[in-house]
């Protein structure tokens, strides 16, 4: 299916810092993402601080929307 037929929500978009690890055993990604919808971000130092925040934030959003849809 075209991108055009089935866009992608624009309140999921992210952006994304890398910082580079400068050789440091046992970190493979750090930096900074931000929800360009609401503007949060938060600083991560491992993969699994990144993801926490995404979910966090993708599930208030879509309680977002739960709560803005007629019953």
């Amino acid at each position: 299916m075209p991108d055009s037929e089935n866009p992608l929500p624009t309140d999921h978009v992210f952006v994304l810092q890398l910082q580079e690890s400068h050789g440091r055993p046992g970190v493979c990604c750090s930096g900074r993402v931000e929800h360009l919808a609401t503007g949060e971000a938060t600083r991560f130092t491992t993969t699994t601080e990144l993801w926490k925040f995404v979910d966090g934030v993708l599930i208030a959003v879509n309680e977002g929307r739960e709560s803005r849809q007629p019953h």
